[in-house]
């Protein structure tokens, strides 16, 4: 995966620092937007030093796909995404987490997809949104299709990348005023489901009714 990775520290003192310095990124960018960021603003908020802030991320640029990533992978360590049955079962979990996220964090959402749609198609926060997410939702089918689960001759590839066009299609509308914020999650859910209905076998399908 093209993810920011975390670096490596020393000690714990070190690892919360890095975890406070990108939580603090997010709340920043949810309050003022990308654009109204600063480091030195965000070093004053995150009570470091513009210096040590530097020495960690070179650019604004750097810290923000830091802390996108992290935030992404973070979700994907929850218990009820982690401990999910792998395959369909974790993928909706995981669609599932990212709406409570989206809803409970708008701010920074609204941000991530403004950032995101004006972004260059060789831009790194195309690979962490969009080409991991196909990449993560491409090994779930694989995993599904090695279960039986889907239909032969499902290209899971193409499927994956239907999930992530509907995911972020979801969150168009709503930055859009097409969709209202609590609807999300349910519309995030419902989309994944109706893809995954068409390359289901009958048992699969009859399972992703309840959803």
């Amino acid at each position: 995966m093209n993810s920011p990775q975390r670096k490596i520290y020393n000690s714990p003192r070190q690892v919360e620092r890095q975890q406070r310095i990108l939580a603090t990124a997010r709340r920043e960018i949810s309050r003022r937007g990308y654009d109204g960021l600063t480091m030195r603003g965000l070093a004053s908020a995150a009570s470091v030093a513009l210096k040590t802030l530097y020495n960690l991320y070179s650019s604004k640029d750097e810290l923000l796909f830091a802390a996108v990533g992290d935030l992404l992978q973070n979700l994907q360590a929850l218990p009820e995404v982690a401990d999910a049955e792998p395959g369909l079962p974790r993928s909706l979990a995981y669609t599932r987490v990212l709406g409570e996220t989206i809803l409970r964090e708008s701010g920074y959402a609204d941000a991530m997809a403004q950032a995101l749609f004006q972004s260059a198609g060789s831009n790194r926060l195309v690979d962490i949104l969009l080409r991991d997410s196909v990449e993560v939702l491409s090994t779930a089918l694989l995993a599904a299709e090695s279960q039986g689960e889907l239909l032969p001759g499902t290209d899971t590839t193409a499927t994956a990348r239907r999930l992530v066009a509907s995911q972020w299609g979801t969150v168009m509308l709503w930055q859009k005023g097409l969709l209202e914020l609590k609807t999300v999650p349910a519309e995030l859910l419902a989309g994944q489901v109706a893809i995954l209905q068409s390359v289901c076998q009958p048992v699969r399908r009859r399972w992703l009714s309840s959803f």
